[in-house]
């Protein structure tokens, strides 16, 4: 797959959405679809989405430091003004951002779901293609629901007169997106040929409803999907290769990773690669880094936890062969999940973000579990197996299932760490969590977090609603 990467540019001359007036708009280019290889490189447009910096290759780690593991520095990349809840509104930046970028995918999906069968193709192809941007385009609204909540729901080609559609409830847009996770997963093969690896699976479909079922607090469901999973024979990789499996040496691996979007480093073409090395700080000529973890975050760790040291870099730790000082970084600390330990990689790097991965199914297991059973032997099993890969003891018996509930959330939040998870786990536990979890933000200073419950739910961007007016009314108290 990162053979595609910069390929999808051919896709943009084929038609001329204007995505920044009218992010519904079709792409629209009926001389296009015509062959197999055609297909081909509509998904990978699709597929290049993700790839962006508004979606995995800066915002989806830089959550973290909105949530309370990091902090990031800059005012210009407007993470520390969603941090402290202060000047973010709907104007700003990053709403407008995420919205669009998000529409842009769904776009594209939408194009090779629209498309794709009338062209003369293995029909088998034709359908492992629709399944994969059915899968793509369940995932581009998965983040709208969480940040946005009501959102249009687009699955069709629209003029621009037709798209100026009001938001469908939530609920609606989940039920396409079960829609389209089921049909994926009949769709999809369980695993590629070394050429094509990279692209969604049967596990990555299934695997991504169990978490939009945990999400929507539908137990039995998350519970039913994660088993699914499990029987494709995912497992965790050994303790020893916990911090490889966030390196290119671990890509792709077909025994933890379940679904990863793919960066090529080392090409000559800016943005095509991962940013990890650029922005952690951990190495001096990486430059000053722009999100690093925080002292709160670094104490939530037990002691003997190898997942430690396989995510932050602490203050006389040698990493690249350079011992690491913690007065290159405001907090101390740098990050280095993902970051290849190489101080020649100081652009670019070849590291993919690891988007699903088994542990992730394990700990939906044990949240489900307890919120549907209680602590039950499951919630345990599933919870134990990722303690013990860390190098930890069981859970002591006898928990309760608020107690069972706060350990959950304790190893998501160490296991997940600028992975993607913390910041919108916050956001679903509510208003009491995200409180909490702003205000403990201690150690930074001159940085203060303010809380303020409209935060559990962003703003609709005030542009697209001042193209759409339908798009209102606007989100509670922005």
């Amino acid at each position: 797959m990162k053979k595609y990467i910069g390929l999808f540019m051919f896709i943009l001359t084929l038609g001329c959405a204007d995505l920044e007036r009218y992010p519904l708009n079709s792409i629209g280019a009926p001389q296009f679809w015509a062959t197999g290889d055609d297909a081909i490189l509509g998904i990978n447009g699709v597929y290049n989405v993700l790839a962006d910096n508004q979606m995995y290759r800066e915002f989806m780690k830089h959550t973290d430091a909105i949530a309370d593991n990091a902090y990031s520095q800059y005012s210009f990349n407007y993470y520390l003004e969603i941090s402290e809840g202060r000047g973010f509104d709907a104007s700003s930046v990053w709403p407008s951002n995420i919205w669009k970028k998000s529409y842009e995918g769904i776009v594209r999906a939408n194009e090779v779901i629209l498309n794709v069968p009338a062209i003369t193709m293995d029909e088998t192809l034709k359908a492992r293609v629709i399944g994969e941007a059915k899968f793509l385009r369940a995932l581009f609204y998965f983040h709208l629901t969480n940040l946005y909540g009501n959102v249009p729901l687009v699955i069709t080609e629209q003029t621009i007169e037709e798209s100026l559609v009001p938001r469908d409830p939530k609920s609606a847009v989940l039920g396409q997106i079960f829609d389209d996770l089921e049909a994926a997963a009949a769709s999809l093969p369980e695993a590629y040929g070394s050429s094509e690896m990279g692209r969604a699976t049967k596990g990555a479909a299934l695997a991504l409803k169990a978490r939009v079922h945990l999400y929507n607090k539908e137990y039995a469901e998350a519970i039913a999907a994660s088993n699914e999973v499990a029987s494709l024979g995912y497992d965790l990789l050994p303790t020893a290769n916990f911090g490889d499996m966030f390196l290119p040496s671990q890509e792709n691996n077909s025994t933890e990773s379940i679904f990863e979007v793919q960066f090529l480093g080392n090409t000559g073409t800016s943005g095509v690669g991962s940013s990890f090395n650029s922005s952690s700080g951990a190495i001096p000529a990486f430059g000053a880094g722009s999100y690093f973890p925080i002292e709160e975050f670094v104490d939530f760790f037990e002691e003997g936890d190898i997942r430690k040291d396989a995510t932050v870099l602490s203050d006389g730790q040698v990493f690249a062969g350079i011992e690491f000082s913690g007065v290159r970084t405001p907090t101390g600390f740098a990050v280095i999940k993902g970051v290849i330990p190489d101080e020649m990689v100081t652009g670019d790097g070849d590291a993919n973000f690891v988007v699903i991965r088994f542990a992730e199914v394990l700990l939906t297991i044990a949240e489900a579990e307890n919120e549907l059973n209680g602590p039950t032997a499951t919630a345990y099993q599933a919870i134990n197996k990722i303690r013990n890969r860390a190098g930890l003891e069981n859970l002591p018996e006898g928990l309760s299932q608020e107690e069972l509930r706060a350990a959950i959330k304790r190893e998501r939040r160490v296991e997940l760490a600028f992975e993607g998870h913390h910041y919108f786990d916050l956001l679903r536990y509510g208003a009491e969590d995200l409180k909490e979890a702003m205000e403990s933000v201690q150690s930074v200073p001159s940085h203060e977090r303010v809380f303020d419950e409209k935060l559990l739910m962003w703003p609709v961007p005030q542009a697209e609603i001042n193209i759409n007016p339908n798009l209102l009314p606007q989100n509670p108290n922005w």
